[in-house]
């Protein structure tokens, strides 16, 4: 990805950090990492630039993405991460105020940005984006996930709808599913759901960040030229 700006919201997750990390030791792209109080965990680089915001704020997310490309440029290529940690409870206790913020941040915010930011990109001859969705969209999703499982719908629904509204630019959108990550999004739910999961997996183990980061990196690549509007599973072979 010779001379690139990608440009990572939720950098400082451990998604994010790993995607740097890879983006850093391929080539020479330049990296937008946005993070909300996190910046400590982001890679220190010279091609490494940090921008923060509470993406919870819609005026926050149009800030964000102006800031962006007055300050920096247009993006190339644009990873879409950012979301709260899940939670696991029952749907009697689906708390409103966690389930508004979360669709925020994943969807108000993500749209957002995309109003901004694809108009410019659409300009480009060759331009990706890549959203981080969850196997919960493909099949019956595990129980007592019902708030996340509803925002990663809407996600879903906003990537596909871009894809189509777009499929006539050189702008591929696209997004990766994976099932459950061994990352600090899993910090709330209890240990034995971890435990579940990794019994029945195929492979013997859920997924690390540098599984969903391979995903990732294909779909950014020229090898995808021909590839939008897809769902790629991350799973392991635990959801089809």
């Amino acid at each position: 990805m010779s001379r690139e700006l990608v440009f990572v919201a939720g950098g400082s997750s451990d998604i994010g950090g790993a995607l740097i990390r890879r983006l850093l030791s391929a080539g020479d792209a330049q990296i937008v990492a946005h993070h909300n109080a996190g910046a400590d965990r982001i890679e220190k680089n010279e091609r490494v630039q940090t921008l923060e915001a509470d993406l919870a704020s819609t005026d926050a997310a149009v800030a964000l993405a102006d800031r962006l490309l007055s300050d920096i440029g247009v993006p190339d290529h644009v990873v879409y991460l950012a979301g709260l940690k899940l939670r696991y409870e029952r749907f009697t206790k689906f708390s409103f105020e966690h389930f508004d913020r979360d669709f925020d941040i994943q969807v108000r915010a993500a749209v957002a940005l995309m109003r901004r930011l694809l108009p410019h990109m659409a300009k480009k001859p060759r331009a990706k984006v890549v959203f981080v969705l969850s196997s919960v969209t493909r099949g019956a999703p595990p129980k007592f996930i019902s708030m996340y499982t509803i925002v990663k719908h809407a996600q879903l629904g906003l990537m596909r709808a871009l894809a189509s509204e777009y499929a006539a630019t050189g702008i591929t959108i696209n997004a990766v599913s994976p099932a459950m990550v061994e990352t600090r999004f899993l910090d709330e739910i209890p240990a034995v759901a971890k435990e579940m999961s990794v019994a029945v997996a195929p492979r013997g183990r859920i997924a690390t960040p540098d599984d969903v980061v391979g995903a990732i990196l294909f779909l950014l690549s020229r090898d995808s030229d021909f590839v939008t509007g897809i769902e790629l599973p991350v799973t392991g072979g635990s959801v089809p």
